[in-house]
């Protein structure tokens, strides 16, 4: 069986609750360079500024901090008049790292309000990003969005608890993957999405701040901002193997409802792909997704989107190969279940699951 751990769904119910209401050194290998910023009364690393506008952004209004007031600008689809992006270039020769920064004193009050990590290439629409951001309908969430040449946009959100007095946004890039993580307390962090993004070879990493096509300033502190190389738990982080190995679609082979066994419903699939997870029966649900693994069994939790921040589905999962058992709590935010068993009057949903032939 493949375990992940560090030591080694009725789908018409699910609609029903939803529809209510990351210091160089000379001489360092690529491999030991540390490349930090603390915004100590200066900046200490080579920033280049694009489209720079000294009005919205100061080491002086917070101390030690890095303070860029969002202002109108956008990014989306060659706009190119987002200001005040601080980027510097990746080391030479270093292709995996992480990146880090910590915001203070930031909650989104309008759409496209938004704070964090960028890695960019140029103004022809190639660029990622990992942000807080806001929801059309006005509530902050997390977004990982991307454009590359021209395509169309891509967009995953996550709309969770994220405090306002501070968060730690991270990536970690690995090849063409970026990793991307969050944590309210600067310790643990939790994967949120895996992008892959264009050859893995961004030409500048750094900082956003910016409210898109809308007015309405804003400002975002940063506290500092970190690019290092991977701990060797982060090079084989089992949350980044079991997001891959779930990957691609599954079909449902046999569910259980609170004890009984459903045979007459519609043909369930399960579909994930980078930060999402699709289930479909006659219609389709689009969820964003977690893993905890220092659970026993293994946690998964569906994140409900556009739907308002907060509304978590948890449940339990195990992965055996082309086999995927899970066992879903069907109450709105709800505990996890204990094991993968579902019982007369419990509300949880058990799905065994094959890769489609």
């Amino acid at each position: 069986m493949f375990r992940f751990c560090k030591k080694n769904f009725r789908l018409a119910a699910l609609t029903a609750l939803l529809l209510l209401p990351l210091v160089s050194a000379l001489g360092q290998s690529p491999d030991d360079v540390v490349l930090r910023d603390d915004f100590d009364s200066e900046l200490s690393l080579d920033w280049e500024v694009i489209r720079p506008d000294p009005s919205h952004a100061s080491l002086e209004t917070h101390p030690g901090k890095l303070t860029i007031t969002t202002q109108y600008g956008s990014l989306q689809r060659s706009q190119d008049t987002a200001k005040n992006l601080y980027f510097i270039a990746p080391p030479e020769g270093m292709s995996d790292f992480v990146v880090t920064t910590c915001i203070e004193d930031f909650l989104p009050e309008r759409h496209w309000q938004q704070a964090g990590l960028m890695f960019w290439d140029d103004d022809g629409d190639n660029f990622i990003k990992w942000v807080r951001d806001t929801h059309s309908m006005n509530y902050p969430l997390l977004n990982a969005y991307w454009e590359s040449d021209h395509d169309a946009p891509h967009a995953r959100i996550y709309s969770v608890e994220i405090p306002k007095e501070k968060f730690w946004l991270r990536v970690i890039k690995r090849g063409e993957l970026y990793q991307c993580l969050a944590s309210v307390d600067g310790e643990n962090f939790v994967t949120y999405a895996i992008i892959p993004y264009n050859d893995g070879t961004p030409t500048k990493i750094g900082l956003v701040a910016k409210n898109g096509p809308c007015e309405g300033d804003i400002p975002a502190q940063f506290d500092f901002f970190e690019l290092r190389p991977l701990t060797d738990e982060e090079r084989n982080d089992p949350v980044c193997a079991a997001c891959k190995a779930l990957h691609g679609k599954w079909k449902v082979v046999e569910r259980t409802l609170s004890g009984t066994l459903i045979t007459d419903d519609p043909d369930t699939l399960f579909s994930t792909w980078p930060g999402t997870l699709v289930i479909k029966e006659e219609e389709e649900l689009d969820f964003g997704f977690t893993l905890n693994l220092e659970s026993e069994p293994n946690q998964i939790t569906l994140i409900a989107r556009h739907r308002g921040v907060g509304k978590l589905f948890n449940g339990i999962f195990s992965l055996d190969d082309d086999s995927l058992t899970v066992c879903l709590n069907m109450e709105l935010n709800g505990p996890a279940p204990d094991a993968f068993e579902s019982l007369e009057g419990d509300g949880f949903v058990l799905l065994n699951m094959e890769r489609p032939e």
